[in-house]
């Protein structure tokens, strides 16, 4: 099976970029939190909790840098297939940063019921 690889729209490209960048930032942001008391502290004080202050601050990149690389012409650049690697690859490194930073903190075999 043959992929075509197509032409896409500025907003396409653009958020689409935007959400590559998004999914990285949201594992480093995770790890950051989860190591740093002080930032923690200062995102659960920005919105009441830490992960509406994360949540919000996800949005807010994901809506400018869309925003951004849809002004830049970034659709000449682009097309549906390479985007689609790079959300594949930007998902697949933010599920090892993030499994890298919880699972050796995981007790599995105590939670196990025998």
């Amino acid at each position: 099976m043959t992929m075509n690889n197509s032409d896409m729209g500025k907003y396409a490209a653009g958020f689409g970029l935007s959400l590559v960048v998004t999914v990285l930032l949201n594992a480093v942001i995770l790890v950051i939190k989860e190591i740093s008391t002080p930032f923690m502290s200062a995102m659960k004080a920005a919105l009441g909790h830490h992960w509406t202050t994360h949540g919000a601050l996800l949005i807010i990149v994901f809506i400018v840098l869309g925003c951004l690389f849809s002004a830049t012409r970034i659709e000449d650049k682009l097309d549906s297939g390479k985007l689609l690697k790079y959300t594949f690859w930007a998902v697949f490194i933010s599920v090892v940063i993030i499994a890298g930073f919880f699972l050796p903190g995981l007790n599995v075999a105590a939670t196990i019921k025998y």
